[in-house]
């Protein structure tokens, strides 16, 4: 659910920011030495009751603060923060469970690992125990980009003061983003960096994959029961979002592209809020820059100002402490290892720089732009210079192959981590097909339109894989 205040009154975050150069320096104090960079995963989930399809709420019997109780009381879990009847976070060593936007959605955000071995068996006990507590209450959570089954109006926004801000901010730009707030769920693949100019070529790589990653897991076809158009309608979306804080910028693809430039863009972004006593003060559309010259309601800039402004910024890629791509929509379990895998294999390979700007160098500003257009509807049969993405794709899964096996991770079977790139192997080079694209057809064909069906395809359900 992005940044949250903590409760410490000492927390040097909370000093005024004396120049930019605080602002500047402020990413360079995350540098990770080489042998520590790591990789971590975000991913949200819809909750819905088994017996009727329905979005759950968080305070029924059979909603989604019983089933926290549960993990507080059987299995370890810690209340991190509260707001009001709200739990908002529980953690377990290093391990965060979140609320989302609305009452129905839950975030995993996983311990980061230098491995996508161990990525992948945090997943998997996860999803284990998280299906065992919430079948209890009959509960499943949906791995989907959009919620598949309800109307708007089924599903409820969570009143909490982050995204009452977020929703007024919001209602006065379209009904659109209404559905944004609510209905959209993604994956997200987090990774580190170890200098400025070691971020700038991550920055870099991820941008230029990113379309490629939301091709191969397009995974939101599908409203209110049916078919739409889309294998990926958040995708669609997103792209008609408030772009002062969404998408992708020409000056983000410049050689010399560094943390100040970074830093000036998020800079000229409207700000939604600050915090002060743990109340949430709209910010009243002033950029971050306008804050720093002159204020808010008496209150000055902090540090702890411009990392919740940062949780913000919607970019297709996102600098803070880590560097974030987050294009992807959220995916059937056994799929979210095989993104984190590509993103290692090109992020923390030497030649994963050279690689991903080989494979694009024809493609301009616009062509990484506009591609994001064709693959909502399109997905891997999108086309650019009269190339599908499916063909671009399938050279990246063997890039990324390469480049893990040369890695050399190996797990206890002896085995690189280039093995967890089969299931989307079966995606692209067999029934070459984004997920969204398959469940689309599955919908109207073989499955008739069953909501079990759905249940059982994207569901977090116990594996022995």
């Amino acid at each position: 659910m992005g940044y949250q205040p903590g409760q410490d009154d000492d927390d040097p975050l909370r000093k005024p920011i004396g120049s930019k150069d605080d602002i500047y320096n402020f990413f360079s104090e995350s540098y990770k030495k080489p042998e520590e960079v790591v990789i971590g995963m975000e991913v949200e989930r819809h909750g819905i009751h088994r017996s009727n399809h329905e979005p759950i709420t968080y305070l029924e019997n059979n909603g989604l603060r019983k089933i926290q109780d549960k993990l507080v009381e059987e299995l370890g879990w810690e209340v991190e923060k509260q707001e009001n009847k709200f739990i908002t976070s529980l953690h377990r060593g290093g391990t965060r469970l979140t609320l989302e936007t609305s009452e129905a959605m839950s975030e995993l955000s996983g311990r980061t690992h230098p491995s996508i071995h161990d990525l992948a068996r945090e997943l998997r006990m996860h999803q284990n125990e998280f299906f065992e507590i919430s079948k209890i209450f009959d509960v499943a959570w949906l791995g989907i980009g959009y919620e598949p089954f309800v109307p708007d109006d089924k599903v409820r926004l969570i009143k909490l003061q982050r995204y009452e801000v977020l929703y007024n901010y919001f209602k006065k730009r379209g009904a659109v983003n209404l559905e944004f707030m609510k209905k959209m769920c993604s994956v997200q693949a987090n990774i580190d960096f170890t200098s400025e100019d070691d971020a700038q070529k991550k920055f870099q790589i991820l941008l230029r994959l990113a379309p490629f990653l939301a091709a191969m897991y397009a995974h939101s076809p599908l409203k209110e029961g049916k078919t739409t158009g889309f294998v990926s309608l958040r995708t669609h979306l997103t792209r008609q979002m408030d772009r002062r804080r969404f998408g992708l910028r020409k000056a983000f693809l410049s050689p010399n592209f560094g943390f100040k430039d970074w830093a000036e863009f998020c800079l000229k972004v409207p700000m939604l809020a600050i915090i002060r006593e743990g109340k949430w003060i709209p910010a009243k559309r002033m950029t971050f820059n306008q804050f720093l010259k002159s204020g808010l309601d008496g209150y000055t800039a902090t540090m702890e100002d411009w990392l919740l402004h940062l949780s913000f910024v919607y970019t297709d890629v996102r600098i803070k402490k880590y560097i974030e791509v987050r294009v992807c929509d959220s995916l059937p379990p056994m799929l979210i290892p095989s993104m984190q895998a590509i993103v290692k294999g090109f992020v923390y390979h030497k030649d994963g720089a050279a690689a991903m700007k080989n494979l694009t160098k024809n493609w301009s500003f616009r062509d990484f732009n506009l591609v994001y257009h064709d693959i909502a509807k399109h997905g891997l049969y999108a086309e650019r210079h009269k190339m599908k993405m499916l063909d671009y794709c399938k050279e990246i899964i063997n890039i990324a192959s390469d480049n893990l096996r040369a890695l050399a991770v190996k797990n206890q079977n002896d085995e690189d981590e280039s093995i967890h790139l089969q299931p989307i192997k079966d995606f692209v080079f067999v029934k070459e097909k984004s997920p969204g694209r398959f469940l689309a057809e599955k919908w109207d064909g073989d499955w008739k339109r069953n909501p079990d069906r759905l249940v059982e395809w994207c569901a977090f359900e116990p594996t022995s894989k």
